[in-house]
């Protein structure tokens, strides 16, 4: 049986060079490669060992675009690698960048709790700041506090329109008085 630092050396190669691997498209197909001193597993391995490798611990490409290298290359968590994949969702709040993930830590929220305000179109202030989610998920309006649905039910708007409308800006005045409205020819 290959040791770890063999296998993920081996796989790193199929990434970059079998069109038939799964994660190809991801790799080879756009065109990541790896540096002429790796395809030397020797090389590689000694590389691993010099540079933090331990078995909790998988290769991540700093730069994601970027070739698998020493210099682009380090040993992470898979938590630090989850959050460096190019298909994330950055969110900039404050002045700051981070992914959904990295804001749901720091703000002491759960991953799930936050996707699912920011997917019901939740204000950033409202999304972030407000920890009961029982509360997040209710809308004061004209002196009235409801939940989306209940406002859907009392104003004839549709739930998720009201959710579309709120994650677009929109005023409350403007989020509850349009019932039939055609998204695809609107600006704001």
């Amino acid at each position: 049986m290959p040791s770890r630092i063999k296998t993920i050396w081996k796989n790193m190669r199929q990434r970059c060079y079998n069109p038939n691997f799964i994660y190809y498209h991801n790799y080879g197909g756009r065109g990541i490669t790896v540096c002429d001193e790796w395809q030397d597993f020797h090389t590689f391995e000694q590389w691993a060992y010099t540079n933090g490798y331990s078995d909790d611990l998988t290769i991540d490409r700093i730069n994601t675009n970027g070739n698998y290298e020493p210099s682009n290359c380090r040993w992470t968590t898979m938590k630090v690698q989850t959050n460096n994949k190019r298909n994330n969702r950055l969110i900039t709040y404050n002045g700051k960048t981070q992914t959904e993930s990295q804001w749901a830590d720091e703000l002491g929220i759960s991953f799930t709790v936050l996707r699912n305000r920011l997917h019901k179109g939740f204000p950033l202030d409202k999304a972030f700041e407000d920890k009961d989610l029982r509360e997040a998920d209710k809308i004061t309006y004209q002196g009235k506090t409801q939940t989306i649905s209940e406002w859907a039910r009392e104003t004839g708007v549709n739930r998720k329109n009201i959710s579309r409308r709120l994650g677009r800006g929109w005023s409350l005045d403007k989020v509850f008085s349009l019932q039939n409205f055609n998204y695809k020819t609107a600006t704001n």
